[in-house]
């Protein structure tokens, strides 16, 4: 459902808000590489975004391009060019992780693919977060093992914002091609976003500040596409609830270590609401006690909110969020559910249902 209006003499069309859609592309979408595609595929669904994969061919046959992003795994080699095409008009920003995709006729980012590095921790320079914003250039400093390609040389439009350590080469490892421009300088087809070449293709192995600026990387796009005056201006991403899991049960044995019947989150964009819980001890505790502890995610951390003690007197039926804890539903960016008995070992029974959010 959306708004026409004119602004400027420019037609906008205003959209409810929705939750990010990304499509991957990668090499062979029936058999996921398991350090360029994987580890991708799990990092933008723990950023909070629906991921759809596609291969080469799905691509050439015309599959709807209409994403809030499209990024390019770096397992898709030279000889899936022709495939890719269609991703040169592709009306959303795309990140490719491939430098032979790159420096193809589908984006003409570069005159020349370099080299694959063998490095597998990547050490972040104080800039590095301008790269994104197109305000800074700078080096990318690293060190050995993880999978980075790189480009040799930059096409006529493309804007070079980061380069391999000197100590590893100079080689070209992030860049833009603004707006989609070709490398003549006056293509048939100019697309209203950015395309961006980020040669770091093994996410399996990149460290938490990376993952971060990695973070910024996409929301930017997310911003790009919503800010569009020519195509789509989209309101913040508000949370939307999927249906949840139910049905679910499961027993543990409960000693005095502290036992974890269930927990969920933190992720990045999500939340989380607990429903249904019940909670039976299988067993007269006697004279021992089983204390449930809720916990919450307060100030970066899961926090002891409230307790609730199962002893002889209460053992034989189940205890609900209402019983133990008196509301009916927890909603918080994370929680646990955990049990701890004071002395003794005792069974102990937990069914719930949970939905998650996320933007």
């Amino acid at each position: 459902m959306g708004i026409g209006f004119e602004a400027n003499g420019l037609i906008t069309k205003l959209v409810a808000a929705v939750h990010a859609h990304m499509l991957l592309v990668v090499n062979d979408a029936s058999s996921l590489d398991a350090d360029l595609d994987t580890p991708l595929k799990e990092l933008l669904e723990e950023f909070g975004y629906t991921v759809d994969v596609a291969d080469p061919a799905d691509i050439a046959a015309n599959l709807e391009l209409n994403y809030t992003a499209i990024i390019v795994s770096g397992s898709c080699v030279s000889g899936d060019a022709t495939d890719l095409a269609n991703l040169k008009t592709a009306n959303c920003p795309v990140v490719c992780h491939s430098a032979a995709i790159a420096v193809s006729a589908v984006f003409n980012m570069g005159t020349t693919a370099g080299s694959e590095a063998s490095q597998t921790q990547i050490e972040i320079t104080d800039n590095t977060p301008q790269w994104f914003l197109l305000q800074d250039t700078g080096d990318l400093t690293v060190t050995i093992a993880a999978t980075i390609y790189t480009i040799a040389t930059a096409g006529a439009n493309a804007a070079t914002y980061a380069e391999e350590a000197t100590g590893t080469g100079s080689d070209i490892t992030f860049l833009y091609l603004l707006q989609g421009l070709d490398d003549d300088g006056d293509p048939a087809f100019a697309p209203n976003f950015d395309r961006a070449f980020c040669g770091v293709a093994d996410m399996g192995k990149i460290n938490s500040t990376f993952k971060t600026i990695l973070e910024h990387l996409y929301e930017h796009l997310l911003h790009e596409v919503r800010f569009s005056p020519e195509v789509v201006v989209t309101p913040k991403r508000v949370y939307q609830e999927k249906i949840p899991d139910t049905d679910v049960s499961d027993t543990a044995t409960v000693t005095e270590s502290q036992c974890v019947l269930l927990t969920k989150g933190p992720k990045q964009n999500r939340r989380f609401c607990l429903r249904n819980l019940r909670i039976k001890a299988q067993a007269d505790p006697s004279a021992n006690t089983m204390t449930v502890k809720l916990y919450e995610y307060t100030d970066g951390a899961l926090v002891n909110v409230d307790s609730f003690d199962i002893t002889t007197s209460n053992w034989g039926t189940y205890h609900s969020l209402m019983d133990m804890f008196g509301i009916p539903a927890v909603h918080s960016d994370a929680f646990k559910v955990s049990c701890t008995m004071d002395s003794g070992t005792l069974a102990v029974e937990a069914t719930y249902c949970y939905a998650e959010a996320k933007k």
